[in-house]
């Protein structure tokens, strides 16, 4: 039967939309399933703060009315005034390996976004690079941490096959529980600096969490305003994140540097709920504290290392050695914790990567960026 295209518009079609990577992926040991209720919160304008600044058209791939794959067409435009581009973006990949229904999905897609004047299109993006991002190209044998994407080896095959072509790869590290302990030159050093009393450092407490996030996410922001790809939060988005933030955030492995009482540098890591987010199948439910209880060893043995920014002004002046000191030192009191991940990292970051190996990371998965010129379409 031939491919069909339709675009997802109706509340019938949405939960279609959401429901098919389940079809999909749902027998796989390594796919985790989102929870349903965010998702469609996440790709519904009004409904998620995303699209206040951007629009979307969804679009499904069916063979004898049998759903076989999903893309969305993505303009930011909060993101294009800030880089001054034309970019128009895809996200929300999922495909059986069927070359034909992939490349239909995509011209669906770069038809869309020609017609509303965009001159490339890049992705995956889920809807931003702010969000869960890349197409999975190196470390298939892994489970993926929290909020890191995952997909089965043939989507840069079906990808690179229509034409994209990377852009930029975003590299995950993994120090494991062995190697928590500091290398003595890098200990040495780190001990200097402490001892220099340069900065003060505090984890927040329940009163301080809300303005502590607010102030990570303004250094992030900062930290970040000329990395490639970066596109600027909104209030009303970085509001979300905060709130997201907070249902899982240990404080523990929360910490803000300061300068006087300015806020200057700072990391977060999150415990990996994808052993939880197995369990629970896509719904929360009355059953979701006894998954939690069976779940939660695992949730202990690792945690991800999400978000890490220092002011540009204050980077040469040792704090990513004290950030990773104090996150890595934390860890190896932490029982049960097997790995901590470092993801993503810009492969030009070299700077960031370096430090990672420094602390030694290993470099275990990749995720791709892709482009293609919407008038080579």
């Amino acid at each position: 039967m031939a491919v069909e295209i339709r675009q997802a518009a109706t509340s019938r079609e949405l939960a279609e939309f959401v429901d098919l990577p389940f079809g999909l992926h749902s027998s796989h040991p390594l796919w985790v399933p989102p929870l349903k209720k965010q998702e469609l919160e996440l790709i519904t304008p009004g409904r998620h703060p995303f699209w206040q600044t951007a629009r979307r058209e969804l679009f499904m791939a069916y063979r004898d009315s049998r759903p076989v794959g999903r893309i969305a067409a993505i303009i930011d435009a909060k993101y294009n005034a800030y880089a001054g581009q034309a970019c128009g973006s895809f996200g929300f990949f999922e495909c059986e390996n069927d070359p034909e229904a992939a490349s239909a999905l995509l011209n669906a897609a770069s038809g869309w976004l020609s017609g509303e004047g965009m001159t490339f299109m890049r992705g995956p993006l889920n809807p931003s690079m702010n969000y869960t991002c890349g197409a999975l190209v190196a470390g298939f044998d892994l489970a993926p941490s929290l909020m890191m994407p995952w997909n089965p080896d043939w989507y840069p095959v079906l990808l690179e096959t229509w034409g994209l072509r990377k852009e930029q790869d975003l590299f995950a590290y993994l120090i494991d529980s062995a190697s928590l302990a500091l290398p003595e030159n890098i200990k040495a050093e780190a001990a200097r600096l402490k001892q220099a009393a340069r900065f003060t450092y505090r984890s927040p407490t329940r009163a301080s969490m809300t303005e502590d996030i607010h102030a990570m996410l303004d250094i992030y922001q900062k930290a970040w305003a000329a990395n490639w790809g970066f596109s600027p939060l909104s209030e009303a988005e970085a509001k979300a994140h905060v709130r997201e933030l907070k249902s899982i955030l240990d404080p523990e492995f929360f910490v803000l540097f300061f300068d006087g009482a300015k806020p200057v540098a700072g990391m977060v890591a999150l415990p990996d709920m994808n052993p939880l987010l197995s369990r629970l199948g896509g719904s929360l439910g009355l059953s979701a504290p006894w998954h939690y209880w069976r779940s939660r060893k695992q949730i202990a043995a690792g945690m991800r290392i999400m978000l890490f920014g220092i002011l540009p002004e204050y980077r040469l002046q040792g704090l990513p050695l004290l950030l990773l000191d104090y996150m890595l030192e934390h860890a190896g009191r932490k029982p049960g914790l097997k790995w901590v991940e470092g993801s993503w990292i810009l492969e030009d970051n070299f700077a960031m990567n370096d430090l990672m190996e420094d602390f030694s990371g290993r470099l275990a998965k990749r995720y791709r960026i892709y482009r293609r010129e919407i008038g080579q379409c």
